[in-house]
């Protein structure tokens, strides 16, 4: 179809807010597909259609002679036979809404010929309310038509009558509030085809409680200088059901969702055209537009769509006040997202998510049982899942392709297909990471957080013009995150019927997959300034968790990696300590053995980049060891962090090894006890080094600090290293310097590394910091 090649016209503004070439030809008020325009000899043929007299022109009301050719057809109108009003060229001003009763059918002389307008002064007359409605009564199997025409809420008054590309009005100027003004709303098969919708306060076209509404062919603009209140474009959707939505086009200058239906089912929403321009976000103050949001919807279809700028969200109605047709809780269910074009979305192209909110009592909704609308303690959590997101093209989203992520296990019990879709370029807002509300993803080009045997295949992962890290994502797929609230299980990745191929990722940052299992805890970036020809950034260590050592950091900038460091930097940032007492090299540097242990300097093993030698502490029997580092001259008041690196030497398996301080007056008489940290996951082995930190406030009186050490539980004869030992004033314990910044601001990403010896290892979410 000839439709989906366009493009909509997108205007582009300068700082002067002048109007300035079209960035793309293709939004046409040219009808593309469907019914041909009536014409005045069509009607006078048709012993079922009323010719309504021309406009009076100059502002005069044309509410009453309209309204009179609506009674006049009403009285022919059968659902056999609907009759027609045939509304000649010019523009129509209204001072009160069109009521149209069933199978009477409202056709202009095109999109550019006729306009409904509401009248200079009555804008109160149409408070929540439209310039084309239904009556209100109901007839068996009737249709109603409105067609070849253009509704003009005269929100900026005067404006929109044209399709110039003059800059859409901020604000409306009829004052009558935010409410008083919206275009058409439908009844029960309704079909809405080749209307323009423009300079509208209100909601665009609003589908409600409605059965087999049908929208084609429509136009949705704030062009030639239009204004636009925020409701949606496409709006309402209560207990909508079988509507369908198809070949509408959306101009760059909209405002407001392209359609937003919530509590419905059986919609359509196929081969439409959204477009936005990123200026209309500054000038409406937005951080979205034109995106399509179904909430609490089921059983529909979103296919063969163009979106640029906007993105498509499922998710349930839990973030509605819970009352009324909100009390229960309806996650995402069945419904299939194929074949859609997503170009440059202010957030990820595409996301499911499944939520509820609690009751009083802190429990979630009866899971898929119904409760009594008198119940006033308890509803209902109706659980989602197998949608279908397939075959989708997400080019340069904001953040990342396709997520899938929940806050409860119990709201999502059917397994999801997530397949065929490509994506490139992700990350465009430079953030490597965000949070969902219900858990952390890093960037990534599929995101799955919830359910039970989803499918995750045939997807296809790029970077940025296949230059890793430049705008990309760092990983391809992403199955899990130890900060979600619901673990996903039994994820499928291989196609069983051989219809896809296995996922594919190119040019990411750091690999194909990412799993939440053993992912450390992040690094807090403490400090990233500009030097003379570089960059310096500090952060403080990782917090070790259980099974989960962190034995280094990789630091990259705009997601290329720059820095590999082991175990951590080479340079203790601001250490306090002497080289020889912070890394052996050239003697014991002041340290001494405490009880069951000796200690000596040893050659040969040392903590990566710090040297060649590190301190040996050996068991002279079994139970705790370490070891006391010399007085360090401290201020009280001061916050300090000690920190050091361990390994298990000869004859030693993995035991907690912990770092801690000892504060002393001025006479070096100790005035604490023994700190250490709490921290127990610090387990040091033979094949790595493993870092603890320890962070306290020097108390008053406290002139010096010894850094101490103690390792839990060794046998006789063990011997443990450590080595890379410090002291800061901060908590700022790890560093590093690029020697080779690039002019203007940098952004970097730090994280921390699981050892890389253990199967399924993982870094932490990366941390963000701009210098410049």
């Amino acid at each position: 179809m000839a439709l989906l090649s366009t493009l909509a016209t997108q205007v582009v503004f300068t700082s002067a807010g002048q109007a300035a070439t079209p960035a793309a030809a293709g939004y046409s008020l040219a009808p593309a597909f469907g019914d041909p325009t009536l014409t005045a000899a069509d009607c006078a043929a048709d012993p079922s259609c009323v010719v309504a007299a021309v406009p009076r022109g100059n502002g005069l009301d044309d509410w009453s002679a309209l309204m009179a050719s609506i009674v006049s057809a009403a009285g022919r109108a059968t659902s056999a036979q609907p009759s027609t009003v045939f509304l000649p060229a010019g523009v129509y001003s209204l001072t009160r809404p069109l009521r149209l009763p069933p199978n009477v059918n409202l056709r202009g002389s095109g999109m550019t010929a006729t306009t409904l307008t509401i009248a200079a002064g009555s804008h109160a007359n149409f408070n929540y309310s439209f310039l084309v409605r239904p009556d209100d009564t109901t007839v068996a199997n009737s249709t109603n038509l409105v067609s070849d025409l253009a509704v003009n809420g005269n929100c900026k008054v005067g404006a929109g009558l044209t399709s110039d590309a003059v800059p859409p009005s901020v604000t409306c100027d009829h004052g009558a509030g935010d409410s008083a003004g919206g275009g058409i709303k439908t009844g029960d098969r309704w079909t809405v085809e080749h209307v323009r919708f423009t300079n509208l306060e209100y909601f665009k076209l609003w589908v409600n409680s409605t059965t087999g509404v049908r929208t084609l062919d429509n136009r949705f603009d704030n062009l030639g200088g239009s204004g636009s209140g925020a409701e949606d474009n496409i709006g309402g959707g209560g207990f909508a059901s079988d509507t369908v939505v198809t070949g509408n086009q959306f101009d760059a200058t909209e405002r407001g969702n392209s359609l937003d239906f919530t509590n419905a089912r059986g919609l359509t929403f196929t081969r439409n055209v959204v477009y936005t321009d990123p200026a209309m976000l500054t000038r409406y103050d937005r951080d979205d537009n034109g995106s399509l949001y179904l909430e609490a919807v089921t059983d529909s279809t979103i296919t063969d769509n163009v979106f640029n700028g906007g993105h498509i969200v499922l998710k349930s109605n839990a973030g509605y006040t819970p009352t009324g047709n909100n009390k229960n809780v309806t996650n995402p269910a069945r419904i299939v997202v194929r074949g859609n074009r997503i170009t440059g979305s202010y957030g990820a192209g595409i996301t499911v998510t499944y939520t509820d909110y609690l009751d009083a009592d802190g429990t979630t909704g009866r899971v898929d049982g119904a409760v009594d609308a008198s119940d006033t303690t308890n509803h209902t959590l109706w659980s989602g899942g197998g949608n279908v997101i397939s075959d989708n093209v997400i080019d340069s989203p904001a953040e990342s392709g396709v997520l899938v992520y929940g806050c409860y296990e119990a709201a999502k019990s059917v397994a999801d297909t997530i397949a065929g879709n490509t994506v490139s370029n992700a990350g465009t807002d430079g953030s490597s990471s965000y949070s969902t509300g219900c858990g952390t993803f890093e960037t990534v080009g599929v995101g799955l957080s919830i359910g039970k045997g989803d499918a995750v295949y045939g997807n296809v992962v790029t970077g940025a013009a296949g230059a890793p890290g430049v705008s990309g994502a760092w990983y391809g797929i992403q199955i899990g995150s130890r900060t979600a609230k619901t673990v996903p299980a039994g994820t499928v990745l291989t196609d069983p019927t051989g219809t896809y191929p296995a996922n594919r990722s190119d040019s990411v940052v750091v690999g194909p997959y990412r799993y939440g299992r053993g992912t450390p805890e992040s690094p807090v970036v403490e400090t990233g300034v500009r030097t003379p020809g570089g960059a310096a950034l500090t952060w403080r260590e990782s917090t070790a968790l259980s099974g989960v050592p962190v034995v280094g950091y990789r630091v990259y900038r705009a997601g290329v990696l720059v820095a590999d460091l082991p175990v951590g930097s080479a340079t203790i940032p601001g250490n306090l300590m002497s080289e020889e007492a912070a890394t052996l090299e050239t003697g014991l540097g002041g340290w001494t053995a405490v009880a069951k242990s000796t200690v000596s300097r040893t050659t040969g093993t040392a903590a990566p980049g710090v040297g060649a030698s590190s301190l040996a502490i050996t068991a002279g029997a079994a139970g705790q060891i370490g070891a006391n580092g010399p007085m360090t001259p401290v201020t009280s008041g001061q916050t300090y962090a000690a920190v050091a690196s361990y390994r298990a030497g000869a004859q030693a398996t993995g035991r907690k090894a912990r770092t801690g301080v000892v504060w002393l007056d001025a006479s070096g008489t100790a005035i604490s006890s023994r700190l250490f940290t709490a921290n127990t996951a610090t387990v040091d082995a033979t094949d790595r080094w493993t870092t603890s930190s320890f962070t306290a406030q020097a108390p008053a009186g406290a002139a010096y600090a010894r850094v101490i050490s103690a390792i839990d539980s060794a046998a006789a004869g063990e011997i443990h290293l450590m080595d890379r030992i410090g002291l800061v004033a901060g908590a700022a314990t790890e560093g590093w310097t690029d020697s080779a910044t690039p002019t203007g601001t940098a952004t970097y990403q730090v994280v921390a590394v699981q050892s890389t010896s253990i199967a399924g290892s993982e870094y932490s979410i990366p941390v963000g910091v701009r210098v410049g």
